[in-house]
């Protein structure tokens, strides 16, 4: 199993807050209550997915491929890349492979780099 090093709350935190940026986050919500939330900024050539985060008791149920999808359609749809990434030890990484992301440089560690290329820019 990959170890990563020790986690350093106050340091995570501190990084949170530089890169979180109010304007480009949405809440998840589903029947009245919220779930999660998602940050997404746009750049001139693609999408940053910077964060998707969802409540334990809903996820596996479609709800973060169904958000992920969309992003993908509007990329594609102005012919943009949609980039993001991950912990090598996050689950969802293989959902992004299933949605059609590319790890970029697979040594990588522990954080991992992802692209999803619209169909008509693929070569």
């Amino acid at each position: 199993m990959l170890q990563l090093d020790n986690w350093d709350e106050p340091m995570r935190r501190a990084a949170i807050r530089r890169s979180f940026k109010a304007a480009d986050s949405r809440i998840i919500v589903l029947e009245g209550r919220d779930i999660g939330w998602t940050q997404v900024t746009e750049r001139d050539a693609d999408y940053n997915l910077a964060q998707i985060q969802i409540l334990d008791e809903f996820c596996g149920l479609g709800i973060g491929s169904a958000i992920i999808r969309d992003l993908l359609r509007h990329a594609a749809h102005e012919g943009k890349t949609v980039s993001l990434s991950a912990v090598r030890t996050n689950r969802a990484i293989e959902l992004y492979k299933r949605l059609g992301f590319v790890v970029i440089d697979p040594d990588a560690t522990p954080i991992i780099d992802m692209v999803w290329t619209p169909p008509s820019r693929q070569s």
